[in-house]
């Protein structure tokens, strides 16, 4: 009867939660960074499919994993994450301010090649620009690591389209971020370099090791051509990387 007792009681039990809730603030921002990688990924699939530049195709596989790491970072953080996010329809936002940049960069980098780079590095300046915000904002240490490695990977998608605008011709100031902050991360390619990849999650498709995060970018959306070993880290099969030739 005892142990029966025990049990009834632990039935009725309120379950402890898995965590300490988030501050609201905290899931807000969450939930607008969560979006923010979504509206890179929607973007840069649309300038892929208008101009058929290789670097709008690698990083927007990039932004995919990002999305999908930060939807499961605000579940596991006890966040509810409204439906309107979670079925990831293109082109489509939960947050209006999100939905209105999203169409009024799509119309400016369908306009030019140039324009579409210049989108680009503007989304990934604002990204690294509302990630250091959010990081500041925050004392979780599971949310300030993913958002750590999301500006990491923002550097490396800015250094990019920095890198394509200038083949272009074109001379790229920054827009959201401080000149000095820029030129700190332009000027960082040490991330980049073959072999130095940080590990599984941030080679060339986020599971290699020793790819390093950027590698596609480098060398294949200059050149169309894999940036990996053997051509192939692009998709982590030889062959089947970065396509053979750049459209640009």
């Amino acid at each position: 009867m005892k142990k029966l007792m025990i049990a009834l009681l632990a039935l009725s039990w309120p379950l402890a939660k898995p965590q300490t809730e988030l501050p609201a603030a905290d899931q807000d921002r969450l939930l607008y960074l969560i979006e923010e990688e979504k509206l890179a990924m929607d973007v840069y699939n649309v300038f892929e499919a208008k101009w058929g530049a290789m670097v709008f195709n690698h990083i927007s596989e990039a932004e995919q994993r990002h999305f999908e790491r930060a939807v499961q970072l605000a579940k596991d953080q006890g966040v509810k994450v409204p439906k309107a996010i979670e079925k990831n329809k293109p082109g489509e936002f939960w947050n209006k301010d999100l939905q209105a940049l999203y169409n009024k960069l799509t119309a400016s980098g369908n306009q030019s090649l140039e324009a579409a780079l210049r989108a680009g590095a503007l989304i990934e300046e604002t990204d690294i620009r509302d990630l250091k915000v959010a990081y500041d904002a925050t004392d979780n240490e599971s949310i300030r690591a993913t958002y750590e490695y999301l500006i990491d990977a923002s550097g490396n998608h800015l250094r990019a389209f920095n890198r394509n605008l200038a083949n272009q011709g074109a001379d790229y100031k920054p827009v959201a971020l401080d000149q000095e902050v820029f030129d700190a991360i332009i000027a960082d390619e040490s991330s980049q370099k073959m072999g130095q990849g940080k590990g599984k999650g941030q080679g060339c498709q986020g599971e290699g090791k020793g790819g390093g995060k950027g590698c596609c970018q480098q060398a294949a959306a200059q050149n169309g051509q894999g940036g990996g070993q053997k051509g192939g880290c692009c998709q982590g099969q030889k062959g089947q990387g970065c396509k053979a030739k750049s459209r640009k």
